[in-house]
């Protein structure tokens, strides 16, 4: 299967390790997973072969599981400095984790609208019970739900929200996470502002 979203994560992928581990760490990922270029480009369509050869890689080099590589990576997305376009566009939800939450099953129409090209897997929200959403991506490859556990970890530091966010039980394809928002108000969140505010001179 060959999907433009896998380059976006592969790019996101080359991002954290580059950042975070240095150049030398990703060659060797690049080696082993037998990948002849420098990096990836983001909006390029690729195998998803060679993204499980290249998580598969970083897992070794890095010694770290494949999950919590991919959770990392999820938290990368949000906090990385050098792109604020993800962490903006997932701001964009509301005031607050719970209007996030509730703003989730937009977020693949307006990827798109940033991004025509790219397929992102439609996206369900459920509140069970006060303070309790369940967050289904029927169409999700498993792997995805590790990346969606960083992201909305992520997210709830950003609005300094308390969360225990974790994967539900499913056969097959598809990813279901259980998140319970215990405090909302639980820590000062990040600043983040819609747009610059204009000084005015006179």
């Amino acid at each position: 299967m060959v999907l433009p979203m896998f380059g976006l994560f592969l790019r996101a992928l080359q991002g954290y390790v580059s950042t975070t581990f240095g150049a030398d760490p990703w060659g060797q990922i690049l080696t082993r997973a037998g990948f002849m270029g420098q990096g990836f480009e983001p909006l390029l369509p690729y195998d998803m072969a060679l993204f499980h050869k290249v998580l598969n890689a970083t897992s070794a080099v890095l010694e770290r599981p494949a999950d919590v590589v991919l959770e990392d990576l999820g938290t990368y997305i949000v906090t990385n400095s050098a792109n604020q376009a993800p962490r903006r566009l997932l701001r964009f939800g509301g005031v607050s984790y719970a209007d996030f939450l509730l703003s989730v099953e937009e977020l693949p129409d307006r990827a798109r609208l940033a991004l025509p090209d790219i397929q992102i897997p439609p996206v369900l929200l459920e509140e069970v019970a006060h303070g309790h959403f369940t967050l289904s991506c029927p169409l999700a490859m498993p792997c995805l739900g590790h990346v969606l556990i960083g992201v909305l970890r992520a997210m709830a530091d950003d609005y300094g929200a308390l969360v225990v966010i974790e994967a539900e039980p499913l056969e097959g394809t598809g990813v279901v996470l259980s998140i319970r928002l215990h405090e909302a108000d639980y820590a000062s969140g990040r600043k983040f502002v819609l747009a610059p505010v204009e000084v005015a001179h006179g």
